[in-house]
């Protein structure tokens, strides 16, 4: 049965409810729905210490580890971006435009670079999630950027006082058809017949309503003890990026996990429920 988890202020306390509910669901639960309901809001302390501890990365039961914020990178890498200060507005100044938009291209120059080396890990045999979002299909430099296009869009919507639509979405799974305007249709290929793994994230979706930008995030399969915070931290990350670069205010970012898993199976019952105690300590 599909399930709600009430809006939370932050990706902390969203993350935490999540668990939370999966746990007491069994430890998996279908179709789960989560929002924040302000993604730049501050991280709750305990939260993240709890959480941060418990990622040591390396390896446990054949699961690969990584800490939060390299998962997070692998959705918007915070690391490479050099963040100007300045925000898209009605009347910005040119040569703030053109600061806006040289950060924008060394942030894309950088991971560009890196994709070579990313692509030497296993793991990425397919690309990765920011590398299909700025160069389509994501395994070398060169290819469709999808943000660069969305920037564009949402800007050219910003400038025309538009306050309510869909732009589109950001292909990540399966395959994109890209037109003459660059819009990606997520597609899957007929012949891909695998079960699970890479990409669990297929697609991300943005909305524009008030004059704010909002983001929706489907999983095909999320681990919420060794993915999910940084998952979400990638994301608002993301959708800050954005925003800043298109002018719009931040709105929520809602998550869909097709399949929800607690991963007692990798840290036991035991572990996550201490993991969950540790969380709540100080809240």
């Amino acid at each position: 049965m599909s399930s709600y988890i009430a809006p939370a202020e932050n990706i902390s306390k969203a993350w935490l409810h999540t668990l939370e509910h999966v746990v007491e669901a069994g430890g998996h639960a279908i179709n789960v729905v989560s929002t924040v309901a302000n993604p730049l809001a501050p991280e709750d302390l305990p939260i993240r210490s709890a959480i941060d501890h418990t990622l040591t990365e390396g390896y446990r039961h054949g699961i690969r580890i990584q800490s939060v914020d390299t998962v997070a990178g692998t959705i918007f890498p915070h690391d490479l971006y050099a963040d100007t200060g300045l925000t898209y507005r009605v009347g910005i100044d040119p040569e703030d435009v053109a600061k806006l938009d040289a950060s924008a291209a060394d942030l894309y120059t950088a991971y560009g670079e890196m994709l070579p080396i990313l692509a030497t890990d296993t793991a990425n045999s397919r690309g990765t999630y920011f590398g299909r979002m700025v160069s389509w299909p994501g395994k070398a430099a060169g290819g469709v950027n999808q943000i660069a296009d969305r920037i564009t869009r949402l800007r050219r919507s910003f400038d025309t006082n538009t306050a309510r639509r869909n732009v589109e979405d950001i292909a990540v799974g399966g395959e994109a058809e890209f037109g003459d305007d660059v819009v990606g249709l997520q597609t899957y290929a007929a012949d891909d017949r695998r079960e699970r793994g890479f990409p669990c994230l297929v697609h991300v979706d943005l909305t524009l309503y008030q004059r704010r930008l909002n983001m929706s995030a489907t999983y095909r399969h999320q681990y919420l003890v060794t993915k999910a915070y940084g998952n979400l931290l990638g994301l608002s990350r993301l959708l800050g990026f954005l925003a800043k670069h298109t002018g719009f205010e931040v709105g929520e970012l809602m998550v869909v996990a097709t399949f929800a898993d607690a991963e007692q199976g990798t840290y036991t019952k035991r572990g996550v429920a201490e993991l969950i105690a540790a969380a709540r300590t100080g809240l």
